[in-house]
């Protein structure tokens, strides 16, 4: 800092980041709660030699500042005052032939959290506008739990694994990892062997148990809510601007994620295409769909954040998305661990790592997670404002903010009138990644001939039914390109498919027909 950098500031207010104390001939006790606030939350810098007067911030000077400064460095390097050495960066101005000392405290590490007075944890602070706050029970637990060496996510639960999960989402979740080109395949083996090998099931003195991330993403409600009684998720639309809140309205619509993960993504998934644009168009060449709602990438990553970021053992706040007509605000319970720029290139330290891990095993959010440049370049591709993002380390939140005045204009959109079930087989084939290309397998096994499940899993050489169920067979009958043979009795054992008049065509339109 130089200077007429100093003076500047000083015209300015105190703030979350700058801190004045008079300390003419020694360091008051209560400079060392501003050092705990600080190192609590963002940072920040400590001034000695000034005063407030009146509001205004006044230079008086330091009187014996050799004193004061190597009373001040020795306390914090030695631990005396805090539980943690402080390796404050300190400066000396003569301002007005009057003598000010500048400290810069930084931020403490996730894992040095929380800085507190006298070996007393109660005597905690957080930084909060212009004031030191002692931190309440709740928000002392909070840092606690952060500091962890080892995440909570991967910790194991002595949870039956063969009772404990929900296997539609495990088949689901199944399906989407066997069609990763580069994953390796395991579909061979049972569903539990199948998240010991992903370690989501780990081996303990006690046998093997599912981790706290398994039963996150795959949990059956009993034992999910037995872990986590709070929604993972509330998702509201407004019909109105954000800050109109005409009286007596509130939202259009609300969805409360009260089971899995997968659930959630899924419940997700199903709400926003209520207000996305959503064209259809296939290529009757390649049979490849490239008409993706322009801004899903955007609410797909920001939506994976919350999930992946979100503390999932408060259980007093949880996560909030909300649509307005202008803007759609993600709220999460839980700040970023990283320090510095979070959209810095390199590696970011997240707070449940093996559900983002998961994530990425299945294309979600290539960054492990942390996909907020994806967001960013995505939103301001479509010519909106840059999105907004808090993260508030003080109040352990995170929040990011999609603007759009304007919709974006597409012959597609869906119109008002659209029925549910119209809106639904958009949904399918705007958001599965790589449907068309294996409903275009499909289609050429099924060609000119009726055949039962087991005939076109074979001739398909897949041996992992819910992949055959969810990424072949359902996508098909969805859009109505394959039909049942008995269609009254769907699990029939002897139901057949072929093809119907609308696969023929793009069959033949594709020139791929037998």
């Amino acid at each position: 800092m130089k200077k007429e950098e100093l003076i500047a500031r000083l015209k300015q207010p105190e703030w979350s980041d700058l801190e004045c104390k008079r300390s003419r001939k020694g360091v008051s006790e209560d400079a060392y709660r501003t050092v705990s606030a600080f190192a609590n939350t963002e940072g920040g810098t400590l001034v000695f030699g000034v005063k407030d007067s009146e509001g205004e911030l006044e230079i008086a000077g330091v009187d014996a500042p050799d004193k004061v400064q190597n009373d001040f460095l020795s306390a914090l390097r030695t631990g005396d005052k805090l539980n943690r050495r402080i390796n404050a960066e300190a400066e000396r101005f003569e301002v007005e032939d009057k003598v000010v000392l500048v400290f810069h405290i930084p931020e403490a590490s996730r894992s040095e959290k929380p800085v507190y007075l006298r070996g007393d944890i109660r005597q905690c602070y957080i930084r909060r506008g212009a004031g030191d706050e002692q931190c309440l029970q709740t928000e002392i637990e909070r840092f606690l739990r952060d500091a962890a060496a080892e995440r909570w996510d991967s910790l194991t639960i002595e949870y039956d694994p063969d009772r404990c999960f929900d296997r539609r989402s495990l088949a689901w979740y199944r399906s989407r990892y066997e069609s990763r080109p580069n994953n390796r395949s395991y579909a061979e083996v049972d569903d539990n062997e199948f998240l010991f090998q992903l370690g989501l099931i780990r081996e303990t003195p006690h046998g093997r148990l599912p981790t706290h991330a398994a039963v996150l993403l795959f949990g059956s409600d009993g034992y999910l809510r037995g872990m986590m009684p709070r929604p993972a998720a509330d998702c509201q639309r407004f019909g109105f601007a954000f800050g109109e809140n005409p009286p007596g309205v509130r939202w259009l619509d609300r969805v409360i994620m009260e089971s899995n993960i997968v659930q959630a993504w899924l419940s997700f998934l199903e709400w926003y295409m209520k207000f996305a644009s959503v064209p259809f168009r296939l290529d009757p060449a390649t049979m490849e769909r490239n008409d993706t709602p322009a801004d899903f990438i955007a609410f797909r990553e920001a939506f994976v954040n919350v999930l992946c970021h979100q503390d999932y053992q408060d259980h007093t706040r949880k996560p909030e998305i909300r649509r307005f007509s202008d803007r759609t605000i993600f709220w999460n319970p839980g700040d970023a661990f990283a320090t510095g720029d979070l959209l810095a290139p390199g590696p970011k330290e997240v707070r449940n790592p093996t559900i983002a891990v998961a994530f990425r095993r299945i294309g979600f959010s290539e960054n492990a997670g942390w996909g907020l440049n994806d967001v960013i370049s995505q939103w301001t591709g479509l010519g909106y404002v840059r999105p907004v993002i808090r993260n508030v380390k003080a109040s352990k939140e995170f929040e990011l903010t999609l603007i759009a005045a304007t919709p974006p204009v597409s012959s597609g959109r869906i119109r008002s009138g659209d029925t549910g079930e119209q809106v639904t087989e958009q949904v399918t084939e705007q958001v599965t990644e790589q449907v068309t290309e294996q409903v275009r397998r499909l289609l050429g096994v099924v060609a000119g001939e009726e055949m039962n499940g087991r005939e076109v899993m074979a001739a398909l050489r897949l041996r992992h039914r819910p992949t055959f169920l969810y990424e072949y067979l359902q996508p098909a009958l969805r859009i109505k390109i394959i039909e049942m043979t008995q269609p009254d009795s769907p699990k029939s054992p002897t139901q057949k498919y072929r093809l119907t008049a609308k696969g023929r065509a793009l069959l033949e339109s594709s020139g791929s027909s037998k």
